[in-house]
């Protein structure tokens, strides 16, 4: 080893010299002197193949790194010529090289080289010239490094690019690789093609000129948003394509970053998707045409459900309680909302009933078979007034016939009810008056003839005998013709002396008669009104059925009491048995024994009493009934048991109201007088005098103007 390391010291030594000889100065370093063995040990630290070839083109020096590369010892390498050493091939085409660097050129190539062993590698050379003090040149330095791996990474690189680059430009959709100053490196064809003109264009556009107007501010904070967020994000928006037309992107963008882990920029990928986005956004416009259609429907519906009369309520086929209306009833439950989600036989309200839940539970089964349930029920319960309702359970099925839902409705029919029962006592009623109108009619001629024949008898009759006969007979046709009057006042055919009459002033005149018939026992008030709108009425039908009224209240308090007399100004708009308009309203009312139902309901029937026999013929409230509905009104009874009673009756306003004048009192006819005192149960009746013959005499005239009743 020792002889080896002399011998390449000897041989390096000589060709230092040489080309020391022929630069005409001495290699020195920084010692002083000409130290080889420190300038060979640098040169074999050197990563890079160092040689020095001479002008006779023999290799003269040569480091380590070489000599290793070529797989052979130094000393074998050092004196051979360059063909000598890499070939003929690898020399003719390094000839002209040399030769050019020995006339004072710096060569630099790369090529292929062929390993004795290793086969083809790829090489980069570099000759430079070496020259004396003179400027000659005696040798060229020769510098070489093996780029085979890094000529294959190149290549691998280039491939792998080459790849990316068809890939990225068969594929249908823009690709870009960014840089941070928004520039790109690689935009593929389809981003080219969407921007329009050259690549160049497509490499340097700022985006943001092509954001649609009412999607850019969104875009431009998203992109900064998510970039400052150095992760991937996406982006979805209209861009504007190289013809002008606005087409849908989605875009997602990642960040990537050089080898020192610095953020260089962005890689990303953009669809087109504006088919998808059309069809998208269509689809949402008929979601939200179709939501506001079945918000309105539910709007409907839900208007509707609120404002029927009834109780609605909807629900499962099982009886479940899916919604309710807030139909307020004072049978109902307060808050209606707590029946949701419970079956309706439990719900709030058909626990206040318990007697109704059975027939609520076989209502929902019949409904959900398919058939409608209909039922009225009596909503009873203390405290409560009762009501009666109209209960009706129906399926509501779908296109296909099966049921989703049942509706259940509950309508409170009490005031139909009653009016109806009001109805059929009106028609009851009127009936009865045509019935007992012809009767009463054919039996006042009868008794015309009858009153009047009699009369003249006893004016001539001279036997004392058979004119006490004559008398009686003329007294029982007498109180015939009465019942004939009170019954013809009921049917509503008897003549009435109709004119506009102002009720208050005509109660407050009778105030004196009205003090004579009742006594001291019976207190009485007065509430009248001063609006003084006349009314279309008999007066003196007025006045005997107000005493008619008074009498009946004095015997319903034979232990005394408060009679009240009252009228009022009253619009009615709505009533089954009133036409619509102004009505004046005088109303009597006692705090007697008052009147069960039963009673109450028929106490207009003509002979309808419930006097002892011989007390009362049962027509007095019959003739004020028909003298209220031959004047155009109605007469009304409220009444309770221990509650008193109070007859209403209504006079059709025949004009304006005028200024109360001073009430002058009015001559009564002397045959009322008469009358008042005879019984308790007698007071006036109607005339029916234009039916007597002009022939009659004067006691039948005077019997025919006669106007007294037995109350019922």
């Amino acid at each position: 080893m020792a002889d080896t390391s002399k011998a390449l010291n000897s041989k390096a030594g000589e060709a230092s010299a040489e080309a020391a000889s022929e630069s005409g100065s001495p290699i020195e370093l920084a010692g002083g002197g000409f130290d080889f063995s420190g300038m060979l040990a640098v040169a074999d630290m050197l990563p890079v193949m160092v040689a020095y070839i001479g002008e006779d083109l023999r290799y003269r020096f040569m480091n380590k790194p070489m000599a290793d590369w070529f797989e052979r010892p130094r000393l074998e390498l050092l004196g051979l010529t360059i063909r000598e050493l890499l070939g003929e091939e690898a020399w003719a085409m390094r000839e002209p090289l040399i030769a050019a660097a020995f006339a004072g050129e710096r060569k630099f190539f790369a090529t292929d080289f062929r390993h004795p062993t290793r086969g083809n590698l790829a090489v980069q050379t570099n000759y430079m010239p070496w020259t004396d003090g003179t400027g000659r040149v005696r040798g060229v330095i020769v510098l070489v490094q093996d780029v085979t791996e890094q000529r294959a990474a190149e290549r691998a690189l280039r491939e792998s690019e080459d790849r990316f680059r068809r890939i990225a430009n068969q594929a249908p959709v823009l690709m870009w690789v960014t840089r941070l100053d928004r520039t790109r490196d690689f935009v593929n064809d389809a981003y080219v093609d969407f921007v329009g003109g050259d690549r160049e264009l497509a490499r340097t556009l700022d985006w943001r000129e092509r954001i649609h107007p009412d999607d850019h501010d969104r875009i431009v904070q998203e992109s900064i948003a998510g970039e400052a967020g150095r992760g991937t994000f996406t982006l979805e928006g209209r861009y504007r394509r190289g013809d002008g037309e606005y087409r849908w992107l989605r875009s997602t963008s990642s960040p990537r970053y050089a080898p020192d882990g610095e953020l260089a920029g962005f890689i990303g990928a953009a669809t087109d998707i504006t088919v998808a986005k059309e069809a998208e956004l269509d689809l949402k416009r008929q979601v939200e045409e179709r939501t506001a259609e079945l918000v309105r429907r539910e709007a409907q519906f839900r208007a509707v459900f609120e404002a029927a009369l009834e109780v609605m309520v909807l629900l499962e086929p099982d009886g479940t309680v899916l919604a309710v209306n807030n139909r307020r009833e004072i049978w109902r439950h307060p808050n209606p909302d707590d029946a949701i989600g419970l079956k309706l036989w439990d719900s709030p309200t058909m626990k206040a009933y318990p007697q109704h839940r059975a027939v609520m539970r076989e209502g929902i089964a019949q409904a959900a078979k398919g058939r409608i349930f209909t039922t009225e029920v009596q909503m009873e319960r203390a405290g409560l007034p009762t009501a009666i309702l109209d209960v009706s359970v129906q399926p509501v099925k779908d296109t296909d016939g099966s049921i989703i839902y049942l509706l259940f409705e509950a309508r409170d029919i009490t005031e139909l009810k009653a009016a109806q029962a009001q109805l059929r006592q009106s028609q009851k009623m009127e009936a009865l008056g045509q019935l007992t109108g012809g009767i009463a009619h054919d039996f006042n001629n009868l008794l015309t003839v009858v009153v009047g024949g009699l009369d003249l008898l006893t004016k001539r009759i001279e036997d004392e005998k058979l004119k006490r006969y004559a008398t009686n007979a003329l007294t029982a046709a007498e109180r015939g013709a009465r019942l004939t009057g009170q019954l013809l006042a009921f049917s509503r055919v008897q003549r009435l002396e109709v004119r506009a009459t102002h009720i208050a002033p005509l109660i407050d005149n009778m105030r004196p008669l009205l003090k004579n018939v009742l006594g001291p026992g019976i207190e009485k008030k007065f509430d009248l009104d001063e609006e003084m709108v006349p009314v279309l009425a008999d007066p003196t039908q007025v006045e005997v059925a107000v005493l008619n009224l008074a009498i009946n209240a004095r015997d319903a308090m034979p232990e005394g009491g408060v009679l009240t007399f009252k009228t009022r100004h009253v619009v009615v708009t709505q009533e089954t048995d009133l036409d619509p308009g102004d009505y004046i309203e005088l109303s009597i009312s006692d705090t007697g024994s008052g009147m069960t139902e039963d009673v109450r309901e028929r106490a207009f029937e003509p002979f309808f009493t419930t006097k002892e026999v011989g007390k009362g013929t049962g027509l007095g409230l019959s003739m004020v009934y028909g003298m209220a509905r031959q004047s155009g009104g109605v007469a009304r009874i409220v009444s309770e048991p221990g509650k008193g009673t109070s007859v209403s009756l209504f006079f059709k306003a025949a004009g304006r109201a005028r200024k109360p004048q001073p009430a002058t009192p009015r001559s009564r006819p002397a045959n009322l007088k008469r009358r008042r005192s005879a019984s308790s149960s007698s007071t006036t009746t109607p005339t029916f005098g234009n039916s007597f013959p002009r022939r009659s005499s004067t006691r039948a005239m005077s019997f025919a103007r006669l106007q007294t009743a037995r109350l019922g």
